[in-house]
């Protein structure tokens, strides 16, 4: 009797250990507290996600536009006017990635656009075999990555990238791969779109409350597995700090481009605004509605300074990172020190005060 009451005791304590708790420095019932949830949720549904997502569609489809006209008469004009819209949507992705839930989850849509870095053997594999299948969202062989390989790293100089979608052997293996690349993200972004755009933005607007599975845990979440993302997949991995101080310049996103910190700025610009609630109300507003407090200040002050701290820190990199990585990696460990800071109040303290439980998968790689 004595161990099965021992038992009982420790797991009641795990229980309550694994719930999630209230800030006691805020209200006795931060769960229950007076915020207009509803009210967030729209804010964030009409002036966010949907914006993002139909930006989005319209930038795919102006990048399948492009496509066609580059390779009914490949030139350096008609390149140049493709990597330019090419550049636009990638960055324009970076405001959608973190709304991973509801038809974006369905689709595997982050994975499907961005997987990098690029498995190039795989890549090729694919255009020699006739392969334009992309419904594996665990593969490095699609979306952006992909075309950001075939625009700038399919040879040495533009001459000779031009000549392959035109008098090359193989030209039609890699027009017809191309084509089919930017078709697919075309549809996703429409088929999301189109979902968020009737009957689940209702769903999403209307399904209040701190439950798994709930919006405000699924922005939370959503906000905090792409933070990581940008922490660990575009600074961490490639400055070395994750990989026992070995830099690792080939594993940078847009390594052929030389994007990566336009896309790593416009993605912590997009988690920043996410939280902000576009000046509006936001998951600001409902901290500062809970009285959630950090050391002798408001937490949602300690949230905001410390991504302004980071953005700052993003700014002092010189571009392109894969070359910062090598010959200023300090300047690069300072980034991802300063974005690493946010993670305790974004994945810890912020979900404790507002009773939301962090349910995604961590990477194992990952060092928190």
């Amino acid at each position: 009797m004595k161990y099965k009451s021992t038992t009982t005791t420790l797991l009641v304590i795990v229980l309550l250990l694994a719930a999630p708790s209230c800030n006691d420095d805020g209200p006795d019932d931060t769960c229950n507290a007076d915020f207009d949830q509803t009210a967030m949720l729209q804010n964030v549904a009409d002036n966010l996600i949907l914006p993002a997502y139909q930006q989005l569609l319209n930038n795919t489809t102006q990048l399948q536009t492009q496509t066609n006209t580059f390779l009914a008469d490949p030139n350096q004009t008609s390149l140049n006017n493709l990597r330019s819209i090419f550049e636009t949507t990638w960055l324009q992705w970076q405001h959608a990635s973190p709304y991973e839930f509801g038809p974006a989850q369905t689709a595997f849509l982050r994975n499907t656009l961005n997987n990098f870095p690029l498995d190039t053997v795989a890549l090729k594999d694919n255009i020699n075999l006739s392969t334009n299948s992309f419904n594996n969202p665990d593969t490095y062989d699609k979306g952006f990555p992909a075309l950001d390989y075939l625009l700038y790293g399919l040879a040495p100089n533009d001459a000779e990238i031009i000549a392959q979608f035109n008098t090359a052997n193989d030209a039609e293996l890699y027009r017809s791969y191309l084509l089919a690349d930017v078709a697919n993200m075309q549809s996703l972004a429409a088929n999301t779109y189109e979902q968020w755009n009737s009957s689940y933005q209702a769903e999403f607007v209307g399904n209040t409350g701190t439950a798994a599975g709930t919006s405000l845990s699924n922005i939370i979440n959503g906000l905090n597995q792409n933070y990581e993302s940008i922490k660990r997949d575009k600074i961490g991995i490639p400055s070395g700090v994750l990989t026992s101080g070995f830099a690792n310049p080939q594993n940078t996103e847009a390594y052929y481009s030389g994007l990566s910190l336009k896309l790593a700025q416009a993605a912590l610009q997009a988690s920043q605004t996410l939280y902000l609630g576009a000046n509006s109300l936001g998951l600001d507003d409902y901290l500062i509605a809970v009285d959630a407090q950090k050391g002798n200040g408001l937490l949602n002050d300690a949230i905001k300074a410390q991504f302004t701290n980071a953005l700052n820190a993003l700014q002092n990199i010189e571009a392109p990172l894969s070359n910062a990585v090598e010959t200023d990696n300090a300047n690069v460990i300072t980034a991802y020190n300063e974005i690493t800071k946010q993670l305790v109040d974004l994945k810890t303290s912020m979900p404790s005060v507002l009773c939301v439980s962090i349910t995604y998968i961590d990477n194992p790689s990952d060092s928190d």
